[in-house]
Order: structure tokens, then sequence, then C-alpha cells
């Protein structure tokens, strides 16, 4: 009787088992990318690199997604953060919780959040407060999909100890450079 006990827990701790770990592999599809791409450490990661320990992207594809992206004059640390988080988001290894049918759903209360802190910052000469009535509006031409639940959400942790604005600083910096060189060389 023992061993046959023995045997049925051992079976069925197998089973559990089992089911958790493929539970936990669907979970790291990194789906942005495809099905076949999962999460890895990227320590080479200039930006986005609280999420390198797990990430769903490489150095090539942020460089690539931050060249294009526009400065905002006059914004704050808090700003700059909160921006800096949402372009990440084809980094986070939790796609699968907001990225559905190829869109990424992101949290209303984020998009209030960013609206709040970068009001007052220019793109192009204009304060983004006046370009948007609401955080959803703002999200909305991101081409967000907006939602209360099951959303990409920003995380106040990442920032707590100290603003990533420096890092980001430097490397837009090296961003800089590089362009001019390019054109240097090439002209």
């Amino acid at each position: 009787m023992a061993k046959s006990l023995q045997l049925f827990l051992l079976i069925t701790g197998f089973l559990v088992g089992f089911l958790l770990a493929e539970c936990f592999a669907q979970r790291q599809i990194c789906s942005y990318y495809g099905s076949e791409r999962k999460p890895k450490e990227a320590y080479s990661l200039s930006n986005c690199t609280w999420y390198r320990e797990s990430s769903c992207c490489t150095r090539t594809e942020v460089t690539s997604s931050f060249l294009g992206m526009p400065h905002l004059a006059t914004s704050s640390d808090d700003c700059r953060n909160r921006m800096n988080y949402m372009m990440c988001y084809f980094c986070s290894p939790d796609q699968y919780k907001w990225l559905k049918e190829g869109k990424v759903h992101i949290c209303k209360s984020f998009c209030d959040d960013i609206l709040t802190h970068c009001k007052d910052a220019k793109y192009d000469g204009t304060s983004i407060g006046s370009m948007y009535s609401s955080g959803k509006d703002f999200c909305e031409a991101q081409f967000f999909q907006v939602g209360d639940k099951d959303c990409f959400e920003f995380d106040e942790e990442i920032f707590a100890n100290g603003s990533l604005y420096p890092a980001f600083s430097n490397f837009a910096m090296v961003l800089v450079i590089l362009n001019l060189m390019k054109n240097l060389l090439w002209t």
C-alpha cells in the first residue's frame, strides 16, 4: 500500500510539474515578434535596461526604435521616464498579458499619468497638453489600445532609486555622435 501511495504521489507530482511548466512556457513567448522568440538575458541593452535579465528585444532593435524618437523640449525627468518606459514595451517579457491580436493594450491610468507628467513638454513647439484632451487620446494617437485590465502599465519601482534619464541622455548622445561620424565619413 505504501509503495502504491508513493507511486501515486510521484506520478501526481510529475503531472502537476509538467502542467505548471507548460503554462509557464506559454507565457514566456515574445508574441510581439511571433511565436518563436523567448525572453533571454540582454545585458548589452543601452536603453530599456530594466529588462536586461529577461528581455524580448535586442540592442539593435532598441537602438532602431529610439533613433526615430522625437525630442520633447522642456520635459521633466518624470515625463522622460514615463515616455521611455512606454517606448520599451516591446522588450517586456510579460507581453502575453497585454499584447492581443497584434495590438498593445496599455492601461488608461498609465496614459493619464503620462499626460499629467508631460502636459508641458513640447513637441515641434506645441505642448502635449494642448494637443490631447486626455491620456486616452494621447495613447490612441500612438496606436495603443487603451483599457483598464490586462494592460501594459507603468512600474514606479524601476525609477524609484533615481532617474534613468542620465542613461537615456548618454544613449542619445552616442546616437548623435554616430550620426555625425556617419555624415563625415560618407560625405
